[in-house]
């Protein structure tokens, strides 16, 4: 029996966070809190509303809707959940943003995308428990408060276990873990945190890049033969960089990576969620940690460096108008871009080419 109601804090009530949220917002004994951006406005008024094929449809209202930490920083947090996504101005600074809510005592839990995410959490709060959730299911939000999980690529939708940081307090920090994974049965518990991180980090750097350089979708790329063909380049550097970082990966790993195109429904990657709607890509999370570990342990990755010059030229893009052309042709569509982009970077890296050239882009006149 819970002495009193379990706090737990969401900071990043995006497609993910909101998902996230909503499942442990079913438990009666927990008080949800959610620090939200965009979306603030609608949350605050009409909660949250959610279609998915994993729990059915539902709606719930935060306890608590917030702009800022620091409006929640009297509350007793026992979780702290960092669902924000990790842009080049967020990578470091979410870390400091959350402290207001930190007590020696909550538990801190990264359900972030890429390798290496839980680093600035252990940096800051050393002497706290580090959960690290890895989500496997598709979610987006297409309108503000309105969130959408159309597909997934395992039975489970969060995968989460202990970030080990050397504490000499297992039990307890095992403990907390059941605690959350208790919560919701599409929760699993997992012993293997880097293993598990990498597993995903084969999709997230292989088919989540390419799908946000071409526009495609996973069935889109099963039906483009060059997209195709960096995908899988993509997937054995990054299992070469995962074995080598101590992951024990499947061998067959890269053509599991690539049979997840081939999901009930298309999936639409994060990535090319954010270049459709004008957002930054997680490109430092999803392709800069990779090469950063693969230089770390001694692997060449020439087509995950190709790629990520490609999509760092994008992202310098966004924030002016959102379709993009040559300057040679001001005609030319923005999908026409991506794949001429996409295209430059498959022949590169197939002959260990770094991505060097970098087109002249300007905006499609309105």
């Amino acid at each position: 029996m819970h002495k009193r109601p379990l706090e737990i804090l969401i900071f990043g009530a995006g497609a993910v966070g909101s998902t996230f949220g909503w499942r442990l917002a079913q438990n009666p004994f927990v008080r949800l809190s959610a620090v939200c951006r965009s979306n603030y406005t609608s949350v605050k008024t009409n909660g949250i509303h959610l279609r998915t094929t994993l729990w059915g449809n539902g709606s719930f209202r935060p306890h608590r809707v917030v702009k800022a930490v620091s409006d929640v920083q009297n509350v007793a947090f026992d979780y702290v959940v960092c669902a924000n996504k990790l842009t080049p101005s967020d990578a470091v600074s979410f870390a400091e943003a959350i402290r207001p809510a930190v007590r020696p005592t909550t538990t801190l839990v990264s359900v972030q995308n890429g390798i290496n995410v839980e680093r600035p959490l252990k940096h800051m709060f050393e002497g706290n428990t580090i959960l690290s959730a890895i989500c496997y299911a598709s979610c987006q939000q297409p309108l503000p408060g309105q969130v959408q999980q159309l597909t997934q690529i395992r039975p489970f939708a969060f995968a989460i276990g202990t970030y080990h940081s050397g504490s000499t307090d297992t039990q307890s920090e095992n403990n907390k873990l059941e605690k959350l994974v208790s919560l919701d049965s599409k929760f699993k518990a997992i012993k293997d945190v880097n293993t598990e991180r990498w597993t995903k980090m084969m999709f997230n750097g292989s088919l989540n890049p390419v799908s946000a350089l071409t526009g495609l979708n996973s069935h889109q790329l099963l039906q483009d033969s060059p997209s195709l063909t960096l995908a899988h380049r993509l997937a054995e550097e990054i299992y070469e960089v995962a074995s080598r970082s101590g992951a024990n990966l499947p061998a067959d790993s890269v053509s599991r990576t690539i049979s997840c195109l081939q999901s009930p429904a298309p999936i639409v990657p994060s990535m090319l969620q954010d270049a459709r709607d004008g957002r930054q890509m997680e490109v430092e999370a999803l392709c800069g940690n990779i090469w950063r570990q693969a230089d770390a342990v001694g692997v060449s990755v020439p087509a995950v460096k190709a790629t990520y010059d490609a999509l760092t030229s994008m992202n310098q893009k966004i924030g002016i108008p959102r379709q993009y052309t040559f300057e040679s042709d001001p005609h030319t569509p923005v999908a026409d871009l991506s794949t001429d982009l996409a295209s430059e970077t498959s022949r590169r890296a197939s002959k260990h080419l770094l991505y060097d050239v970098q087109p002249s882009i300007t905006p499609v006149a309105a």
